[in-house]
């Protein structure tokens, strides 16, 4: 029971289901997933092990927030392991498995098209994870799924975004095209157009977020004076 409940958190992580900041109890995450509380706290000791969750407020714990700093970084070990995968799996996909690939990718797009957020990024996952299993070992796919449990939650601040949906389309369509030709270098430099342009308008936000958050202080501050 513990194992299934933290597949299903980890999931929930990955596929941005919990935003940045959001407080997790045990009680609301047992009721959630219909457990008890025990196998509850077993995975979410586990989930704060492995980075995905901090200690928040009170007796919960909090899905952790992100700096400009730490994205970069995401995104620059993100475009190096990942791009170097999806190379590799350009030699090892059958036409089984990108006719898979290539459903999963219309999904996708119906999904955009529809304007839903929580389906897309489902099948954004889906989509990566599809890929990445045919190029990585158990051992560098399980890093890559540590570093979507922390970029995952951030997503949802950029997917709601339309236009986003669309560029972000438009690297996996140059992804799929590359995997059909068995072009492991254009599947590669598809993977860094996607996470590129997720990590570009993930940093505006972040930004615009931290100079309104100043603006805030400095009002505050004025009025503290006066």
């Amino acid at each position: 029971m513990a194992g299934r409940v933290y597949a299903q958190l980890r999931e929930a992580i990955m596929t941005g289901r919990f935003a940045p900041g959001q407080l997790l109890s045990l009680r609301s995450v047992a009721e959630a997933v219909g457990s008890s509380t025990m196998p509850v706290r077993a995975a979410l000791t586990r989930l704060q092990a492995e980075g995905a969750l901090i200690d928040g407020a009170g007796r919960a714990l909090m899905v952790p927030p992100m700096t400009l700093e730490l994205l970069g970084e995401l995104r620059d070990v993100r475009v190096a392991l990942e791009g170097a995968v999806a190379k590799r799996a350009a030699s090892r996909m059958t036409r089984a498995h990108l006719t898979a690939l290539q459903a999963v990718y219309d999904v996708m797009d119906a999904h955009v098209e529809a304007g839903d957020v929580p389906a897309y990024l489902r099948s954004n996952f889906e989509f990566h994870i599809a890929i990445y299993t045919h190029g990585a070992s158990d051992i560098t796919l399980a890093t890559i799924q540590n570093l979507w449990m922390r970029i995952g939650p951030f997503l949802n601040l950029v997917a709601p975004d339309i236009p986003h949906m669309r560029r972000s389309m438009a690297a996996h369509r140059h992804i799929v095209e590359a995997l059909w030709r068995g072009d492991g270098e254009g599947a590669r430099a598809g993977i860094e157009e996607d996470i590129g342009d997720a990590a570009a308008d993930l940093a505006e936000r972040l930004q615009g977020a931290e100079q309104s958050n100043e603006e805030s202080g400095k009002k505050g501050g004025a009025q503290a004076s006066a």
